[in-house]
């Protein structure tokens, strides 16, 4: 009995916890449940490694997906191919070479807007792309077609409905063969949509270098940046041989430049990446790129889309940087109505801030502040068939409309236009002014090809009356812009122009090609 006792106090304290139902002290059912726990759990991790990690960006086309963009973790390699930008995926800058595409970007500002149409596309919403210009844009040289895929608008349009697609995304194109931003600034709303998100503006070519084409294109510009819709603007250069033939390298791009820096708008240009091959060897150019000393051929057009993509890729790359947190070389401007608090929404206003308007032209002193009245121009002219001046204005049968021919045939030279060929002819044609500027766009000519001249005023302000003439020192048939009144109050008034000469005697005609405000 006693060396039974004895046996059983020289065992370990383990062995005796194990006769008892404990192991270490805990019991062996509890040590049972954790056993089937680890086993669970393993088993669990050997059946869903079989399931391959990255098939969810396999395909590269499920991340074309506003879902996969916004919802990416900061961890995240970007998802385009293009990013970082000059990068082993980036085709173009393989292609044009960083150094040129780089001086292509004359001006790049806090590319604010265009990171607001950049989220769009991220976000999988619709984008309206638009362009205005004058025959580059037309693509005259390139498929003589608005919409014609070798020319730049539709190139640029298909390579961002590639990276953004959407059925409801669109193209317009308002460009106009020999026209300048001295129309546009005026009748921009006559060759756009109501609602678009990005307009370009390619004028480089289109304007002499001449300081009041400055004015005509700040108009234009910063008429565009103050409609309701507020879309995104990118001033576009093209280098034109003749252009540069004129002006050597200080052509009216530098104009242009200066009201980018002012509005804080992006102007990219071809200029930055031909002007030095250009000089080397001007014939092996004009050959790569050109259909005529102006005009772009359709390798011209794609050097065009590929500077202006070059930007818009490098927008991109920043803009989807800033919104996963992990980049700041552009400012996130966030989502409009998705603020979940008054301090989001303060946020959201201040960086919103950053992109309103001056409020002042570009020539103004501080003490023209107090008397800066917006503009909102207002277009009447004879280009306009959906909406023409009213019959009523031609009642008496002095003032007719003319209209060129269309299609095969067609003269070039020919314009819409107003005209007189009696003496007293008179026309009157209401208008509605906000700054309260009148002008007058008509058409001059040589003195071996002779036009008569009116005078015009506002209202019945006769007393300071305007005297127009349809003959100068120009060089061919020539659109000219005269300013008749400044300073009228803004509201509804009318132009009255009447034609010079003997009353009811026939003569030399006046062409006028519309009546315009601000």
């Amino acid at each position: 009995m006693l060396r039974e006792v004895k046996l059983k106090e020289d065992e370990p304290q383990w062995l005796q916890n194990m006769k008892y139902g404990q192991t270490y002290g805990i019991s062996n059912k509890i040590w049972t449940i954790v056993s089937g726990c680890l086993v669970l759990f393993t088993f669990s991790r050997l059946v869903l490694s079989s399931t391959d990690p990255v098939s969810l960006y396999a395909s590269p086309d499920s991340l074309i997906t506003a879902a996969d963009y916004l919802n990416a973790s900061a961890s995240d390699p970007p998802p385009f191919a293009f990013c970082p930008v000059f990068g082993p995926g980036d085709a173009i800058g393989e292609k044009r070479g960083q150094w040129g595409l780089l001086r292509s970007r004359l001006h790049m500002g806090s590319g604010a807007r265009v990171q607001k149409v950049i989220q769009k596309g991220l976000a999988g919403e619709a984008v309206t792309i638009s362009v205005l210009g004058g025959s580059i844009s037309a693509c005259h040289g390139a498929g003589d077609d608005v919409v014609s895929p070798t020319c730049y608008p539709s190139r640029i349009f298909d390579w961002w409905n590639n990276i953004f697609p959407h059925p409801a995304s669109q193209l317009t194109n308002g460009a106009v063969r020999k026209a300048d931003s001295s129309y546009f600034g005026y009748c921009s709303m006559h060759h756009l949509p109501d609602q678009t998100d990005l307009i370009i503006l390619e004028f480089d070519a289109s304007d002499p270098n001449d300081p009041a084409w400055m004015n005509h294109f700040e108009l234009l510009v910063r008429s565009l940046l103050v409609r309701p819709d507020a879309p995104a603007v990118i001033i576009l250069g093209h280098f034109s041989p003749q252009i540069h033939s004129q002006n050597g390298f200080a052509g009216p791009e530098l104009l242009h430049t200066v009201v980018a820096q002012f509005y804080d708008v992006p102007h990219i240009s071809v200029k930055g990446l031909i002007y030095n091959p250009y000089m080397s060897d001007p014939e092996g150019q004009r050959k790569l790129y050109y259909a005529d000393p102006v005009l772009a051929n359709r390798d011209g057009h794609q050097l065009i889309a590929d500077v202006v993509t070059s930007y818009l890729q490098s927008q991109i790359c920043a803009g989807w940087a800033a919104m996963m947190g992990h980049g700041f070389d552009v400012p996130y401007m966030g989502n409009e109505g998705v603020a979940t608090n008054e301090e989001e929404e303060k946020e959201l206003e201040h960086k919103s801030s950053h992109t309103r308007v001056p409020q002042a032209m570009l020539s103004d002193r501080p003490s023209d502040i107090l008397k800066f009245r917006e503009v909102e121009p207002f277009c009447v002219t004879a280009n306009d068939i959906l909406n023409p001046l009213p019959p009523s204005e031609f009642s008496d049968g002095s003032w007719l409309a003319f209209h060129p021919k269309t299609g095969k045939g067609a003269n070039e030279e020919d314009k819409h236009y107003w005209y007189a060929e009696e003496g007293g002819a008179k026309i009157r044609v209401p208008i509605l002014l906000s700054a309260g500027d009148v002008t007058i766009h008509y058409i001059q000519t040589p003195s071996d090809e002779p036009l008569g001249n009116v005078e015009c005023w506002v209202d019945d302000n006769v007393a300071n009356a305007m005297t127009l003439r349809g003959n100068a020192d120009v060089h061919g048939l020539t659109a000219t812009l005269t300013k008749i009144d400044t300073g009228v109050s803004a509201g509804p008034h009318y132009v009255e122009c009447v034609l010079q000469g003997e009353e009811g005697k026939t003569t030399a005609p006046f062409k006028i090609l519309g009546i315009f405000g601000t």
